[in-house]
């Protein structure tokens, strides 16, 4: 009878060691992941669904993690905050999930952002370069650098060109909004006058009023700072309309190739700071002959399409080493210092923001774009 009481003991501990680590992997020997980002709209055009997919594909084929497959749940939010709140809540409460790739740009993951850190769970944003994601909390993570951390090399540049007047278009987003307010601002503390200051509405098209009274106050360069890269080429083609010939400077949407496909000509000339990504990296390279292996097209756009790709990998490394612990996985991302992948290097400071180097790029003839001198 003892004998059969230990046997019995033994199993239900064999059972409950088994349950502990199928919760930990996922239901059903699935790891579940959450995704939040725009499959569709403007958006969508940065390439962070293909990129994730592909990555989640290979990752699979080749065992999973731990042998594992792995389970993305993709959330289409659309780069709007009320859908990537919907997705968040679905994705923790229906799904159960624990860790959450996302959002895929700024209005997504500040919106997200306070739901992880009530929930203890663990997000990795991409595509978000809003300062205000600074400080968010103790869960909350992205492969992105600031975008204000781009705003030096534009003043320098200023200077370089011997710009003492500067007119101002950004769009009303927590990623375009902080880029041009931290421009006006340093320019003028360096001496120079932004003689006007503008913005405008997401989904905006028509930007002849605002454009023709810059045109009245004769600035010396003219920056742009669009979110939606739609916007971007509707700003450069209606300022070719109006003959307005001054220096174009934008962010680094502005120098996105797929701002310029409709007409790449119009953009020649314009220079723009990118976070550094060399394409010719194998790792980078490797990708994008995956990328266009698997969808027939070309990143849509180079560093970011790419850090998408490689915030898979991170993760599923993390589980890797740690399984789904979640403070396990906080400690990993605050730990990653040396991590190289498709996009570049990239460390993880102790706010959770992404570490990268800016740097200057023209676009050239026929849409190319090359390092300015």
């Amino acid at each position: 009878m003892k004998t059969k009481i230990l046997f019995l003991i033994g199993i239900i501990a064999l059972a409950i060691a088994f349950s502990g680590c199928a919760q930990q992997q996922g239901t059903q020997g699935e790891i579940k992941i959450g995704f939040i980002g725009p499959i569709t709209g403007p958006m969508a055009k940065y390439g962070a669904f293909e990129a994730v997919q592909l990555a989640v594909e290979e990752i699979n084929s080749n065992g999973g993690i731990n042998g594992v497959p792995v389970k993305m749940i993709f959330e289409d939010a659309k780069c709007d905050a009320k859908e990537a709140v919907n997705s968040m809540n679905k994705l923790i409460n229906v799904d159960g999930v624990k860790v959450i790739l996302g959002g895929h740009c700024s209005p997504e993951s500040l919106a997200i952002a306070p739901i992880a850190e009530q929930n203890k769970v663990v997000m990795l944003a991409s595509i978000t370069t809003t300062p205000s994601l600074s400080k968010s909390g103790e869960y909350v993570f992205r492969t992105s650098p600031v975008g204000t951390q781009q705003v030096p090399l534009m003043t320098g540049l200023l200077a370089k060109l011997k710009a003492k007047k500067l007119a101002i278009v950004f769009e009303q987003t927590d990623y375009a909004a902080p880029i041009a307010e931290k421009l006006k601002n340093d320019f003028t503390a360096s001496g120079g006058k932004v003689v006007s200051y503008d913005s405008y509405t997401p989904g905006t098209t028509d930007f002849r009023t605002i454009l023709s009274k810059i045109m009245g106050l004769n600035p010396d360069v003219v920056f742009l700072s669009p979110q939606n890269p739609d916007a971007g080429f509707m700003l450069v083609k209606q300022m070719k309309e109006l003959g307005m010939a001054q220096q174009i400077l934008g962010n680094d949407v502005m120098g996105n190739v797929a701002a310029f496909i409709k007409n790449p000509e119009l953009h020649e000339g314009i220079i723009f700071p990118s976070p550094s990504f060399n394409p010719n990296n194998p790792k980078s390279k490797e990708f994008m002959d995956k990328y266009r292996a698997r969808y027939g097209s070309e990143i849509s756009y180079g560093f970011w399409t790419s850090e998408s790709y490689d915030a898979v990998y991170i993760i599923a490394d993390a589980i890797k080493q740690k399984g789904l612990d979640v403070e396990g996985i906080r400690q990993y991302l605050y730990n990653l210092k040396d991590f190289e992948g498709a996009s570049g290097k990239l460390a993880i400071d102790a706010n959770g923001d992404g570490i990268r180097g800016y740097e200057l790029l023209i676009v050239k003839a026929d849409n190319k774009v090359e390092e300015y001198q």
